[in-house]
């Protein structure tokens, strides 16, 4: 029990067996510790990161923000200075550091890409990896049309190669609404293939790639992503 090692725990314990009416807040039953009808946890750091990472890093948490996975520990546990305990586990998730944007207003002056004259024009693509795997497909290739928003998925299988991603534009896009006038895409392997620059720029299909230095480039497909 994770209150064994901690004196102020084992103090309320005491007096809970001696006088219930000492601590009104706390209950003692069934040997288990209860604040306010949750589950007191102790001073064991080691335990509280696990039922952090429980509700944050698990199918369960999904890697919510720090207001839902606190609430959704503090739903059922407690333990002292646990917003705080929380706040800094999730500022320091490997995974949500990659993934997500900072939703902060960008300092300095806004630099956008010119808007597009008519929709499918001017589209921006990225993929979506990691996700679980169906029927061996693991991997969404998200394309926005800049100027009116309208999104295509297309689930495919990693790893993708240039061929494969140029197979299903074709089918998926390309069917539709013909081929664009520029492509906005990061700097995945793929885009930045021989393979499919020479087949877009032979098309007259500008390529544009965005930088960690311009993040308005593909503003809206992030978006679109954290949405997906």
């Amino acid at each position: 029990m994770s209150w064994a090692t901690d004196t102020a725990l084992q103090r309320i314990i005491s007096n809970l067996t001696t006088d219930p009416s000492l601590h009104p807040q706390y209950t003692w039953l069934n040997d288990h510790l209860y604040r306010k009808g949750k589950l007191v946890v102790g001073n064991n750091s080691t335990l509280q990161g696990k039922l952090i990472f429980i509700y944050h890093d698990s199918a369960i948490g999904g890697h919510s923000g720090v207001t839902v996975t606190a609430k959704r520990v503090g739903s059922l546990f407690y333990w002292r200075k646990q917003q705080k305990h929380v706040r800094a586990y999730v500022r320091e998730c490997h995974i949500c550091q990659k993934n997500k944007n900072e939703n902060i207003k960008t300092p300095g002056l806004l630099q956008p890409l010119p808007i597009p004259q008519a929709p499918f024009v001017d589209i921006s693509m990225d993929f979506v990896e990691g996700l679980p795997n169906f029927k061996g497909r693991n991997v969404v290739l998200v394309v926005v049309d800049r100027l009116s928003k309208y999104s295509h998925f297309i689930v495919l299988s990693y790893p993708c190669t240039a061929a494969s991603v140029a197979d299903a534009f074709m089918h998926n896009i390309y069917k539709l609404h013909g081929l664009p006038a520029s492509i906005v895409s990061d700097r995945d392997p793929v885009f930045l293939s021989r393979f499919w620059k020479d087949l877009f720029t032979h098309q007259g299909v500008q390529l544009l790639h965005s930088t960690a230095y311009h993040p308005q480039t593909d503003g809206q497909r992030e978006v679109v992503n954290m949405c997906l």
